[in-house]
């Protein structure tokens, strides 16, 4: 029989459903869509269970995250399909074929508007040149950020990459390079301030320890109402309009 319980790792609250199992021999943690599952063999108690969770809780809150990440690229959008975000903010993205232009495309910002100008038949290579041109844009706009904070935070990052990862907003590797999902360009300037922040403190603390968290607050005083809003909004960073 399963009971739900509640707990709190490294200040995310956390719902699990617990239960005792006469075959297992080892305590077992699962995540699924159906959520978080922990399985103790019979002879332990709950208190063994919490400190397993608190032990593994960095791999539980990962797992959480990247179901959620992958949930929302499968939800529907929630933007018209000529709209999609820049800094947080609607765009409306205008394709205009020019007769006279046979070479590269253009692309100029203007308020609340992207003019994508392309040579004579090839609308169907817009989606193409504007997630290029949003890679580059991000690319200027979080190495800026990454060398303000890095200052601030003593660090000094090996290298950074921008990609389109699957499940990750960021991540940093053991040896200093950083990589960032280029999709963070359409969030807003404050999120893309929180994953720089979360990033550089891995290059600090590797784990998502209470101090790891500590670290991160310390920079980014507001870093769970940014991960609320990536976690809310992670559809929208994947408009049709891109696909």
């Amino acid at each position: 029989m399963k009971e739900q319980r509640s707990i709190s790792l490294h200040g995310t609250p956390l719902t699990y459903s617990l239960s005792y199992s006469t075959r297992a021999r080892r305590l077992r943690i699962s995540v699924s869509d159906a959520g978080v599952t922990l399985v103790l063999p019979v002879g332990l108690s709950s208190r063994d269970g919490e400190s397993f969770l608190l032990k593994n809780s960095a791999w539980v809150l990962e797992q959480l995250e990247r179901r959620q990440q992958i949930q929302a690229r499968s939800a529907r959008p929630a933007l018209p399909k000529d709209v999609l975000l820049l800094r947080g903010r609607p765009s409306r993205v205008e394709i205009i074929e020019e007769k006279d232009r046979v070479s590269r495309a253009r692309i100029v910002e203007k308020t609340d508007h992207l003019f994508v100008y392309l040579p004579s038949g090839k609308n169907n290579a817009a989606a193409q040149i504007l997630s290029h041109w949003l890679s580059e844009l991000a690319r200027q706009e979080i190495e800026a950020k990454v060398a303000e904070k890095a200052r601030l935070m003593h660090v000094s990052p090996k290298a950074i990459t921008i990609r389109d990862q699957r499940t990750r907003w960021g991540s940093c590797s053991s040896r200093g390079t950083l990589s960032f999902n280029w999709r963070l360009i359409m969030a807003p300037p404050t999120v893309m301030e929180y994953v720089v922040v979360h990033e550089l403190a891995h290059m600090t603390v590797p784990n998502h320890s209470a101090d790891f968290w500590r670290l991160v607050e310390q920079y980014y005083p507001a870093y769970k109402e940014a991960r609320s809003w990536l976690r809310k909004n992670a559809p929208l960073l994947h408009p049709l309009l891109l696909q």
